[in-house]
């Protein structure tokens, strides 16, 4: 009787996923909310369809993830891509203007790093320098098939073979997919190197002294300063130490530091101090070398803070 058959799997196997899954739709859709939202179609999906689930024929992970591919194909119909504001403006930020976000734009946002630790020790899974956000914004540019080879190959670690079964391709297609997705990252992101622990310690205390010459010994010549969702950006250390002094003359000199990660690199939760106690202000990453850092990407947007926050506890 069909009642008797055994069910293929149950809500905490599909749970056990979820890290890889998430990890997978977040370097598809380059936003950690609607990768959320895209593993909860997923795990919905699965659970629908899994009187059709055939172990001999794949694994609950390939299976799982062919419908993740599916899922955030989907969602790319409707945001092929999400930019950074160097994507869309020359540099330029008006001290002292006000800074007007362009809330339309689907940006492109970070993920805890907790994201991107191993769920399979065998796997070498998550590797940092293959999660960098670079490497993410560069994959808004791929093509669909090219971005999900990537990711399934580099960041989690599947073979060829496993790459094809979820993509539905041969596993020749897959490597040479692999092949023009690797070419196109490193072309567009050389140098982006992940800054040593030292040099952002050093940068969150000199925010937390409002020291804007301090901090500006600390990026390089031609720093990049970004702050989505304002479109705004600016490029070289005299217009940040610039925009560094107005902020502390403009918001004050109390502020409280939380070191973190994201997307595989060093970011920090900036508080500020008020007699009310501390107040989330932004959420900031950090690339560049052991000497400088060469890029501050500054989000203040009160959801992306409660992700990170609630992952740090």
């Amino acid at each position: 009787m069909s009642g008797d058959r055994p069910v293929p799997f149950d809500a905490d196997e599909l749970d056990a996923l979820r890290p890889a899954l998430l990890a997978f739709c977040y370097q598809m859709l380059g936003s950690p909310f609607d990768a959320e939202d895209a593993v909860q179609d997923v795990f919905e999906r699965a659970l629908r369809a899994r009187s059709r689930f055939d172990s001999a024929r794949a694994s609950l992970s390939t299976w799982c993830h062919r419908i993740a591919r599916n899922v955030c194909i989907d969602r790319l119909r409707a945001a092929p891509r999400r930019p950074l504001p160097r994507d869309l403006s020359e540099p330029g930020i008006e001290i002292g203007a006000p800074l007007v976000p362009a809330l339309d734009v689907p940006w492109l946002m970070p993920a805890p790093g907790r994201w991107f630790e191993p769920a399979e020790p065998e796997r070498t899974a998550t590797r940092r320098h293959d999660v960098r956000l670079a490497v993410t914004a560069m994959l808004q540019r791929l093509p669909p098939r090219q971005r999900g080879v990537l990711v399934l190959r580099d960041v989690l670690g599947y073979s060829a073979a496993e790459t094809a079964q979820i993509l539905e391709l041969t596993p020749a297609a897959v490597n040479s997919s692999l092949q023009r997705a690797r070419a196109a990252t490193r072309a567009a992101a050389p140098g982006r190197g992940i800054p040593s622990r030292s040099i952002v310690e050093r940068y969150a205390l000199a925010i937390e002294r409002a020291d804007a010459a301090a901090l500006a010994a600390l990026v390089a010549e031609d720093v990049v300063l970004e702050m989505p969702p304002v479109p705004a950006w600016s490029r070289g250390r005299d217009e940040y130490a610039a925009f560094m002094r107005h902020l502390f003359e403009w918001r004050g000199t109390g502020w409280r530091t939380r070191l973190t990660t994201a997307t595989g690199q060093p970011a920090m939760l900036l508080y500020r101090v008020t007699a009310d106690g501390d107040v989330p202000h932004t959420l900031q990453l950090f690339v560049g070398t052991d000497h400088a850092i060469d890029h501050v990407l500054v989000y203040q947007d009160a959801r992306l803070f409660a992700l990170f926050e609630d992952h740090e506890r």
